[in-house]
């Protein structure tokens, strides 16, 4: 008895190396790997280029890619900085609109799940009828903009779910009133590879940075969204009181040369080093003693995630969204009040003193907590909407 096989196409243009890039594999990866029918075709849409740095990797794991060949030209542009990013995204807009149309119109696909720069496809799907279901996978904490509402709100029954990766966020739109309860649904994103993660861990490091002090590593990209500027500013504070701590940055983008510096600014450039962006941070984790994230606002934070699991004591603004969640009442780790000096310095104090079986206590919590971000529990989730 043969299966007819859902087709499932995949929009997510980005412009940087956002973490949203490795969701949309391993979601898709998921679907392919576990469905035991081979029941999924996924198929990621390539804008202008943007994916092809990732052409191995999504053949071995036998994603396809559909290419939209005339607008190459943006995989050019600068795209650091507000007003430049935002240039681009003007121009994928109005480049792509035909293209999308006539691809949904012509390869009728079951589903079309759509990740950034999702105004476009809404907008298609609302002047235009397909039999295509659109599926929205909402990341991070969207700023809730007049242009945006009125967007989501006026195509809402055109869109089939709203995914969003924590309680947290699915509250924040309900409270705006952007969608109903029971379009939305709670799937936390697939990060974990743990069978590739206890291999990566073990990969040697040659840096005489890690020289026996302790280590405070946060991890993500160098943008204003991490805020970076207030962890160095605190680090300054507490490198003064504790004589064996050093920070490592492990990031790329658009403010390192300003937190540079900043750093040099302060004369800690000996107890700082930032490295660019690393496709492993694991072996990094592993030599590190506490993670610390700052950031303003957050998705799943999949940095976090990957301490949690590897053991590490955790510090980070209790940001939205999903980050409390994942933390807890401070069971899972600690969380301070974003943007507050006074109390990122008392909590990071209260970590840094508390004894090793409460903080054994904390950390077998978190780990149990992060096995809920794995590939496997991501598929069963998404497969219950894929009707």
């Amino acid at each position: 008895m043969s299966i007819d096989k859902k087709s499932i196409y995949v929009w997510c243009p980005f412009t940087s190396g956002v973490g949203t890039v490795k969701n949309v594999i391993n979601s898709s990866y998921g679907l392919i790997k576990f469905s035991k029918s081979k029941l999924y075709n996924v198929c990621i849409i390539n804008v202008f280029g943007e994916w092809d740095n990732h052409l191995d990797e999504l053949k071995l794991k036998k994603i396809d890619t559909h290419q939209f060949k005339s607008i190459k030209f943006i995989r050019s542009l600068r795209k650091e900085g507000f007003l430049k990013s935002r240039i681009s995204y003007l121009l994928i807009f109005f480049s792509s609109f035909f293209s999308l149309f006539s691809t949904i119109k012509k390869k009728k696909p079951d589903f079309l799940i759509i990740h950034l720069i999702t105004s476009l496809p809404i907008i298609i799907f609302y002047i235009f009828n397909f039999k295509t279901k659109l599926i929205l996978h909402i990341a991070g904490h969207p700023k809730m903009t007049t242009l945006r509402r009125f967007i989501w709100k006026t195509a809402s029954s055109k869109i089939s779910k709203v995914i969003c990766p924590s309680n947290e966020l699915k509250d924040y739109l309900l409270k705006n009133k952007i969608f109903s309860d029971d379009k939305m649904v709670v799937i936390q994103d697939p990060h974990l590879l743990i069978k590739k993660i206890n291999h990566l861990k073990n990969e040697e490091i040659l840096d005489d940075f890690f020289d026996g002090k302790k280590i405070l590593i946060s991890v993500g990209r160098l943008t204003r969204q991490k805020n970076y500027h207030f962890l160095i500013d605190n680090f300054n504070k507490l490198a003064s009181k504790y004589d064996d701590i050093k920070l490592l940055i492990i990031g790329s983008g658009e403010m390192k040369i300003t937190i540079e510096k900043l750093i040099n600014k302060l004369g800690i450039q000996d107890r700082i080093k930032i490295l660019d962006h690393k496709k492993n941070i694991y072996n990094y984790l592993k030599k590190s003693n506490y993670y610390i994230s700052t950031s303003v606002w957050e998705g799943s934070s999949l940095a976090m995630i990957d301490a949690a699991y590897m053991g590490i004591p955790i510090l980070c603004s209790n940001c939205p969204t999903g980050r409390k969640e994942f933390i807890g009442n401070n069971e899972r780790g600690f969380l301070y009040k974003e943007g507050n000096d006074a109390d990122f310095l008392n909590n990071f104090s209260e970590m840094y003193k508390m004894d090793s079986m409460s903080i054994k206590k904390k950390l077998i919590k978190a780990k149990n907590a992060s096995r809920n971000f794995t590939l496997f529990k991501n598929y069963l989730e998404l497969k219950n909407i894929l009707k």
